[in-house]
């Protein structure tokens, strides 16, 4: 379908839609802000820890119960899962905690209820002498080693490259009259083609190993995007018990205006066949390892980012969603800043790794109001990228 059409059907209403946000956090001694992995977190501790958090009457709606866990909760122990010799889990070697928002009818409900989660969580961990710190990469962690828990080889290497990373995945329903559309094949070569200059945007661990990630003579943009490309997805489709898009590859983020603009660019690939360009899986995983180390800097990202930041604005106006965090990613654009490159300046100022992590707690900004089209900042970039290229699109403003 085109996004620009008009259908009756829609009527701006959310009706049947479903969304729902898995975010990982990093976890910090509360005084020292020093983080914590594996070696220093205990499963059976965090897991009780976690199951004293009162959240009722909150929904479950959409949850699955976790192996090693007692019950389908908001929150979960996320790490290395350590298995017998038959792949059966036994128990989890923690890297944090994922908070798992309840599917709702429109992605600033979801992004609400991640900040109510998240203030409940920390109110809990301080009790306990930790603190969440908000990174896409474990700063002091490097090369975890463990026996294999998958009997597939990618399988294993994808969850030891996961036991050192951080990341929010953005869960979507959608109506069965929009659901029924969706070819399949179609949708994976438009993913691969669009989603690693969209996760340029959000490019947020520069650090490994208690210092600046350096790759081929200069400071990377994510080290977490450059090791879980060899393995991991951008997307994935699951059919039970109904049909949800998942959508991964998108880092961390203190901003709560970004985790509604990146459902929305998700939607965008999803339901937006004018949307043409398509690349194979190999071609993505090439993508993303150029843009793990130059983020926004690379032209081909700049084009595919304004297509979907474009798509990302119809959808917006469409079904009648708060477009927050849009205006935020087209000045990122705009000026090839990326959120890694305000962690590297703390870094580079302070050489402290808990001094950086105390930079990157909690969310901004503490409400939700919604944010209007800033035009100026749309004008600006037109009269940049018209010198440079015919493919953008002609009419960003005439809407």
């Amino acid at each position: 379908m085109q996004i620009g059409q008009k259908d009756q059907r829609d009527q701006k209403n959310q009706k049947g839609f479903g969304f729902g946000i898995e975010a990982e956090f990093l976890l910090v001694e509360n005084d020292s802000f020093k983080p914590l992995w594996f070696e220093q977190l205990k499963f059976d501790e965090l897991l009780a820890l976690v199951e004293s958090i009162d959240v009722q009457p909150m929904s479950q709606a959409g949850f699955n119960q976790k192996p090693l866990h007692n019950s389908c909760g908001h929150y979960l122990i996320e790490g290395y899962t350590i298995t017998d010799s038959d792949f059966v889990a036994q128990t989890i070697l923690p890297k944090g905690v994922e908070i798992r928002t309840p599917l709702v009818q429109n992605p600033i409900a979801a992004v609400s209820d991640l900040k109510y989660l998240h203030e409940k969580l920390v109110g809990r961990l301080v009790q306990s002498g930790m603190n969440t710190a908000i990174l896409s990469h474990h700063p002091t962690g490097e090369n975890f080693t463990a026996p294999a828990n998958y009997s597939r080889h990618d399988y294993w290497q994808w969850a030891l490259t996961a036991t050192a990373t951080y990341g929010p995945d953005f869960n979507i329903s959608l109506p069965s009259s929009l659901s029924g559309t969706i070819d399949l094949e179609r949708l994976n070569q438009r993913v691969n083609f669009y989603m690693p200059s969209v996760i340029a945007l959000s490019l947020a661990s520069p650090l490994l190993a208690g210092d600046l990630w350096k790759i081929k003579g200069r400071i990377g943009k994510s080290v977490r995007t450059y090791r879980r490309s060899l393995w991991a997805p951008c997307f994935y489709v699951h059919e039970k018990p109904e049909r949800r898009f998942e959508f991964k590859g998108f880092e961390m983020t203190r901003s709560l205006d970004d985790y509604n603009a990146y459902f929305l660019l998700s939607l965008a690939l999803l339901l937006d066949d004018s949307l043409t360009g398509q690349a194979s899986d190999q071609t993505r995983i090439y993508d993303l390892g150029q843009i793990a180390v130059a983020g926004l800097e690379l032209d081909f990202v700049q084009e595919r980012v304004c297509a979907d930041l474009e798509s990302a604005e119809k959808i917006a106006t469409r079904f009648g969603f708060a477009r927050n965090g849009l205006n935020d990613l087209w000045r990122r654009m705009y000026a090839k800043h990326v959120p890694a490159d305000d962690i590297i300046n703390v870094f580079t100022k302070t050489k402290s790794v808990p001094e950086t992590l105390r930079s990157l707690h909690g969310f901004i900004p503490d409400k939700l109001l919604p944010v209007a089209r800033t035009e100026s900042v749309f004008a600006n970039y037109l009269g940049q990228i018209s010198q440079r290229s015919a493919s953008f699109p002609a009419a960003i403003l005439n809407r």
